[in-house]
Order: C-alpha cells, then sequence, then structure tokens
C-alpha cells in the first residue's frame, strides 16, 4: 500500500509540471496526497478540508472531491470568511488559506496548532511564519515548502516521503 501512496504523490509532480491542468486541478490533489503522508494525533474518521477567504475554490473542491475519499476516508469541504468565528476553524483538519495571510494572528495560529490543524498557504513565506505548507511556483511548476518545526508544533507527523519532495525551512519571527 505505502508503494502506491508512494507511486500516486510522485506521480502527481510530473502532472504539476503540465501546463495544461489547472492551478486549482494541482492544488486539489496536493491536498488529497497530502493526508497520505501526515498523521493527526488522534484517528481521522471524516477530514473536514476548510479554505478561508476563496468560495470559488471551495466549490471547486467540493465539485472535484463529491465522490472521492481521502486516504480512505470520506471529506467534507468548509467555506470560512474573514469573520467568522475562530471555532469554526477549530474544526478543520486541513485549512487552506488563499490570498490571506495567517501569521497575523499569532493567537488564532496558537489555537489552531493546539487542535492539530494543518495549516496550508498559497505563499511559501507563511510558512516561514506559522504555517506548515507553502505552495509557491518554480519554473513553471509549483513546489511547497514544509515548516517541520511547525508540524511538530501541532503534534502532526509528516513522512519522510513527503519530506523528500519538498524543501524543508525553519520558521522566523513571531512562531514558536
Amino acid at each position: 500500500m505505502r508503494k502506491i501512496c508512494a507511486a500516486a504523490f510522485y506521480s502527481l509532480f510530473y502532472t504539476a509540471s503540465l501546463l495544461a491542468v489547472s492551478e486549482e486541478s494541482i492544488k486539489a490533489a496536493y491536498l488529497e496526497r497530502f493526508t497520505m503522508f501526515i498523521q493527526w494525533p488522534k484517528p481521522v474518521d471524516s477530514y473536514n478540508v476548510c479554505i478561508y477567504d476563496d468560495s470559488t475554490f471551495a466549490k471547486a473542491l467540493q465539485k472535484s472531491y463529491s465522490s472521492r475519499l481521502f486516504n480512505n476516508h470520506p471529506l467534507k469541504v468548509i467555506t470560512l470568511n474573514a469573520g467568522d468565528p475562530s471555532e469554526e476553524m477549530m474544526k478543520c483538519h486541513i485549512l487552506y488559506f488563499r490570498g490571506s495571510k495567517p501569521h497575523q494572528n499569532e493567537n488564532l495560529l496558537s489555537n489552531l496548532r493546539k487542535n492539530n490543524v494543518l495549516l496550508i498557504s498559497d505563499d511559501d513565506d507563511d510558512a516561514r511564519r506559522g504555517a506548515m505548507i507553502g505552495f509557491y511556483l518554480d519554473n513553471n511548476m509549483f513546489r511547497f515548502v514544509i515548516n517541520q518545526r511547525n508540524l511538530e508544533n501541532a503534534n502532526l507527523t509528516v513522512s519522510y516521503k513527503l519530506l523528500n519532495f519538498a524543501t524543508v525551512i525553519e520558521p522566523t519571527g513571531g512562531s514558536k
């Protein structure tokens, strides 16, 4: 099974370089693959994938994921908006910030880490300041950085297989 997962993840990197594939499709595939290589401290029965402040992308994910499983578990895509109570964010397994800055509220980040929420951003620099994974574009290919310390602070365990495909960075600034 692990070989199949590794092959599936590896094939994603070749898919990510194809210009005919949309950015949203690539990122949707990454979100799914991340669940195969990150372990939450408590067993996950159903994934809550939350998209912050981008209802268009959330709707695209709902359509894309409607009949799929994440790591053999059902999932729910939740749209969160600026101003929503932070309690809503605590229900997420994955919280994806598109175009917003998760590091601007250190208290919120601390609470998200305590609740084992995987924070992903469209800005690789955010991974230095609080997010765990950040996407970036390099020679027309989507890549990602992982802040392993931020993952550890959230009690999330990342597989070395995922780390092999990422640029691993250290946090800066206010992240503990």
